[in-house]
């Protein structure tokens, strides 16, 4: 066997074990999730448990509320001077701009009260309407609201003051996809084109 045959073979030899390598790593590539620039992916869906709250239009909201849509979910209160409302323009904004670019998928925003003493069902329904109609705005008695913010890990505090009181309270977005479970989680405090940009990378790849 001359020389030149022998480097054949070993680039032959070469090429199929650069090729093996490369099919072994294909599945790990094909189930890479996309990344967020504004929150996580969680690894594997989170399964919640049940819970029972009211929406502004007295209907019950629980968990059975979130199947069938992409649901977008933020803690607070209709008395929060600047996350809370900041937050709720961002997301109606969003909303516009997927239901503008696909009005196929159904994407609904919530608005969960941590001050059911203020946030009555009439309450939620005239502050939500200042940003988004189509928006629920959920309410229910301190028990309830404690346990579900329980079961998604929600920190919150009351703070009393002179003339009231407000919240220390996380500030996180909860996404919840189709099945009902926790999808992933963002942060209010970027940009709307970050978020909305974090959203349609859901939409257009789950």
């Amino acid at each position: 066997m001359n020389r030149r045959n022998i480097i054949f073979i070993v680039l032959i030899l070469f090429g199929i074990t650069g090729l093996f390598t490369y099919f072994q790593s294909l599945p790990s590539l094909l189930e890479k999730k996309p990344s967020l620039v504004t929150g996580k992916i969680l690894t594997r869906p989170m399964e919640i448990d049940n819970f029972e709250l009211i929406d502004q239009n007295n209907e019950v909201f629980n968990k059975k509320s979130l199947v069938g849509s992409w649901t977008v979910l933020f803690f607070g209160y209709t008395n929060c001077p600047d996350v809370c409302p900041t937050t709720i323009y961002k997301l109606a904004e969003i909303k516009n701009g997927i239901k503008e670019d696909l009005p196929s998928t159904s994407f609904n925003t919530v608005l969960v009260t941590l001050d059911p003493d203020r946030d009555s069902t009439e309450r939620l329904d005239e502050y939500i309407g200042y940003f988004d109609e189509t928006m629920l705005g959920v309410t229910g008695t301190y028990e309830n609201i404690q346990s579900f913010t329980s079961s998604l890990s929600v920190f919150y505090q009351r703070i009393n003051k002179d003339q009231g009181y407000d919240f220390n309270h996380t500030a996180s977005i909860f996404v919840f996809d189709k099945d009902g479970s926790l999808f992933a989680t963002m942060s209010p405090a970027n940009t709307v084109g970050e978020l909305e940009g974090d959203f349609f990378t859901i939409l257009n790849n789950f």
